[in-house]
């Protein structure tokens, strides 16, 4: 294997860590700062909507550019204002900096798989490419709890200071290491989005963002979930986030499998309803007493983990049976969906906090992922096999 690749798979790890770390500690950041949790949420509506707006829209600025200097500075970018969250005082410049980290973070996302798939070897594109994947898989399933253990134990800053050492570690090394001679994708921004034009293609970019929206307005709150509906203390959190991770690594795998055997669709609607099955029971699991809650709810992020991430292959099996000649295309906009669907998810879920408190984020969260059904049913299957 091209020892190149790691480094690259070493970006996305930080990329995936940051984007969970901030769930968990965003009421310690609202206490230091002096903000609610509900308006500390707007770290995540900032950093979802640079990530899902400014992407597309730098990625055609900076497509003649060549490669090594995209994905080296973008992380560079993305590990310099990590560092600076975990230095700068006051919320405001909290805010603009996750702002800018998500710009880092989406660019270098949306180049490090394209780089690495020019830097492997005859044959190899697919290992190439897993490489790169892996980073933020591992991310998911260990870094982030092991952040989320350096938060409890550090403090969320040196957490976060962590991070950017590694992520402007990758850059320099990145800079050094990768060639200078692959160029990016030129192309307009119209052109980019003419595969909106494609039957089905909207619908299913549309339950992707209310997907991610009802799913993550639960989840952009689970640290206060964790401690005060739940019950569990908040030494628990990076076993919470282990669940999660997990799960969410089972989903990965077996959604794709089960959509190559089943088709996208039927695979897609299955795990939509198993979240929404999930959501809405919540508010009964924490009935429960408290020697049975505690533990049910280590099973319910694991299988929250596996359906929240395992819809994401099949949804992306349908974009490709939808518009096989512009999968990189539909994928790009598909991301650029849950990202606007996360931002909404932020406001959503502070209105619901502040007006009706922890225990409905769920139920409201799930039917706004009944929303997400309705329109993966909508949306044509197309040639799925």
């Amino acid at each position: 294997m091209d020892a190149r690749l790691l480094w690259l798979a070493l970006g996305a790890f930080a990329g995936s860590v940051e984007s969970s770390l901030i769930v968990v500690v965003m009421p310690d950041v609202a206490a230091e700062v002096g903000v609610s949790v509900a308006e500390a949420g707007w770290l995540i509506f900032v950093y979802s909507l640079a990530y899902g707006i400014g992407t597309p829209i730098l990625a055609t600025l900076f497509g003649h550019v060549d490669r090594r200097t995209v994905v080296a500075g973008a992380e560079f970018l993305f590990g310099t204002m990590a560092l600076l969250f975990g230095l700068l005082p006051g919320y405001l410049l909290l805010l603009g900096a996750r702002t800018f980290l998500a710009t880092g973070a989406g660019m270098f996302t949306s180049t490090a798989q394209s780089t690495a798939v020019k830097l492997a070897a005859p044959g190899k594109r697919g290992s190439a490419i897993s490489t790169v994947v892996m980073g933020g898989s591992i991310a998911v399933a260990l870094g982030a709890p092991l952040a989320a253990l350096v938060a409890n134990t550090l403090g969320w800053r040196v957490a976060y200071v962590g991070l950017g050492a590694i992520a402007i570690l990758a850059a320099v090394t990145m800079w050094l290491r990768l060639p200078g001679n692959i160029y990016g994708d030129s192309r307009t921004l119209r052109e980019r989005l003419s595969v909106l034009k494609v039957p089905g293609v909207p619908m299913t970019l549309l339950s992707s963002g209310l997907l991610v929206m009802g799913t993550f307005t639960f989840f952009n709150f689970l640290a206060p979930v964790t401690t005060d509906l739940v019950g569990l203390d908040r030494s628990m959190m990076p076993l919470v986030m282990l669940a999660f991770g997990c799960g969410a690594m089972l989903g990965n795998h077996f959604g794709g499998r089960m959509a190559d055997r089943y088709g996208g669709k039927r695979t897609t609607l299955l795990m939509i309803g198993i979240v929404i099955a999930l959501l809405a029971g919540l508010p009964l699991l924490v009935q429960l007493p408290h020697w049975i809650a505690g533990p049910a709810f280590f099973g319910f992020m694991l299988i929250y983990g596996a359906t929240a991430w395992g819809v994401m292959p099949p949804q992306l099996h349908r974009l490709a049976s939808l518009s096989a000649k512009s999968v990189q295309l539909s994928a790009a906009l598909n991301l650029t969906a849950m990202n606007i669907g996360g931002a909404l998810s932020a406001l959503l879920g502070g209105v619901v906090l502040e007006r009706w408190g922890l225990t409905w984020l769920a139920p409201v969260g799930a039917l706004v992922v009944v929303l997400a059904l309705v329109a993966a049913w909508l949306a044509p299957a197309g040639s799925e096999h």
